[in-house]
């Protein structure tokens, strides 16, 4: 693993210089990449009357670098406007009767619950693998799964405390059984280096606002090769056909398809969003992915260190293959505190489950860590 200046990096986010930002989890502050990206864009509409702007390699090109940094194929790459529109096209594009039953958990977001709602109209019973003490272990999807369990749909890291759920050891048993495996991915992306070929899931959602540094609106659907064929709903392009011509209105148009995800998407894409999540994707793979991998861990577990020093329990397991970037701490009256810490010491912080979340990525550093700590323990009476 190659050494990275951190100092460096961290001069690109102008934000930090400011604020204690710890809210990752939430959005991300951007780098001075993706300001740059827009300028562009700009410039290319200007001089160009969107030659460039509006093209459709530079379409092609977002997606081949979305895949490469994600560990995927570009024909299973599909762009979406943020993680819930992705949830939503898996959640209507299997075949379900009544009686059959879909898997999701008692952690997850709202947005990976009410897509699936509708089924329960049609007789499909959605059932919640139970957590234990803020964890999913293989375990506990395994005792609400059945012999008609169709779906399995979770979050990779849950927004609330953190938790990494063992998403291999998940997919085979999907796999194995004939069940399909969707995962609320957003939390991992840009922060975790494994690849979303070795998840062992059929459908990835993914919004781009947070640790991939694109903007609100820009986002990606991974569909395993093999499944983007199967695929049905009424809102979606039909699969080309084996033998047949690609669907085409110009040559070079980025409605172009033939048997890829691309197929999942309608209409002009978010040309300015695309752009920018291109650019941030090239300064993510300028740092690696196993790096950036290596100093959240490191951050994290400062952080849980610290806040234990100061006698703050974490809701978040310690082992790290069991979390990512997010910890959460038990306090008292969580919401109050996170505003007395943006008002008056300039920390932002997040509260979910009526915990305070403290969520960072590779821009962060020790001192963000050791001041935001020093405004807790301050602000709860130098305990």
């Amino acid at each position: 693993m190659e050494t990275v200046n951190w100092t460096t990096i961290r001069a690109e986010f102008p934000a930090l210089a400011n604020w204690t930002y710890l809210d990752t989890a939430r959005k991300t502050v951007p780098p001075r990449c993706q300001e740059q990206a827009m300028r562009d864009y700009w410039g290319d509409i200007a001089e160009t009357a969107g030659a460039d702007a509006w093209s459709a390699l530079n379409v092609a090109e977002t997606r081949n670098t979305m895949a490469r940094l994600l560990g995927a194929k570009p024909a299973e790459i599909a762009f979406m406007k943020n993680t819930t529109e992705g949830l939503t096209l898996a959640a209507h594009a299997f075949e379900l009767k009544a009686g059959d039953n879909i898997v999701l958990t008692d952690m997850e977001h709202v947005a990976n619950v009410w897509v699936w709602k509708h089924w329960e109209a049609r007789g499909v019973e959605i059932r919640y693998a139970k957590n234990r003490d803020g964890r999913l272990p293989l375990e506990a999807f395994l005792e609400r799964m059945d012999a008609r369990t169709r779906v399995v749909s979770t979050a990779y890291i849950t927004y609330g405390n953190g938790y990494r759920v063992d998403l291999p050891a998940l997919g085979k048993v999907c796999r194995d059984n004939g069940v399909r495996l969707v995962v609320d991915g957003v939390q991992a992306a840009g922060v975790l280096a494994m690849p979303l070929s070795g998840l062992g899931a059929d459908l990835v959602a993914i919004g781009g606002h947070k640790n991939l540094f694109g903007l609100t609106g820009s986002g990606l659907l991974y569909c395993r090769e093999e499944m983007v064929d199967q695929l049905q709903a009424p809102f979606l392009k039909p699969p080309a056909g084996k033998a047949g011509k690609a669907a085409s209105a110009h040559l070079k148009s980025q409605f172009d398809y033939v048997r890829t995800a691309h197929r999942f998407e309608g209409g002009n894409p978010n040309f300015l969003g695309l752009r920018v999540l291109r650019r941030s994707a090239e300064f993510l793979e300028s740092i690696g992915v196993a790096n950036i991998e290596a100093r959240v861990r490191g951050l994290t577990t400062l952080a849980m260190e610290k806040l234990a020093a100061i006698g703050l329990k974490s809701n978040t397991p310690e082992p790290w293959h069991e979390r990512a970037q997010i910890v959460s701490v038990a306090v008292p009256d969580a919401g109050a505190l996170m505003d007395r810490l943006r008002e008056k010491h300039r920390v932002i912080v997040n509260v979910k489950d009526g915990a305070l979340r403290i969520s960072m990525n590779f821009a962060n550093n020790e001192e963000d860590i050791e001041r935001a700590v020093a405004a807790i323990r301050a602000e709860l009476g130098g305990r």
